[in-house]
């Protein structure tokens, strides 16, 4: 006969014996977010709660063609669509209220109109100014 541990089942949580937890932890549920969610309702995709987040996903999909005219075609015309795309972010960001901004808000609002609006311009100067390069 082995001294081996016996098999612990993945959906009991193992806690020491002499564990001194109140009830509503030991039953899973956080004291201060109220009950956890079902896993199935964790991995739902939802759509976006917020102006912002439908404003963000047009700036996704217009950096995306950007980058797809910039792969497959002439490179000036996509990095000129990444930079605008940036630019419309920066007017969204300027726009919208904190609570409404969606994943367009990550910094304080300042920051991130300067930071969306300096690259945008950068990128599309960059795709004026370059000059051709004999192939």
């Amino acid at each position: 006969m082995t001294d081996e541990p016996a098999p612990v089942d993945a959906t009991e949580p193992v806690l020491p014996e002499d564990a001194d937890l109140p009830e509503d932890v030991v039953a899973g549920v956080d004291a201060v977010r109220g009950p956890l969610p079902p896993l199935r309702d964790v991995a739902r995709i939802k759509q976006p709660d917020t102006i912002g987040g439908a404003v963000y996903l047009v700036v996704l999909v217009l950096a995306l063609v950007g980058v797809g005219i910039a792969a497959t075609g002439p490179w000036r015309l996509g990095v000129s669509w990444l930079g605008g795309s940036l630019l419309v972010a920066t007017v969204g960001r300027l726009l919208l209220p904190g609570d409404d901004a969606g994943m367009l808000g990550v910094r304080r609002r300042r920051f991130d109109t300067i930071l969306l609006a300096t690259v945008g311009i950068v990128l599309i100067v960059l795709a004026i100014t370059i000059p051709d390069q004999p192939a």
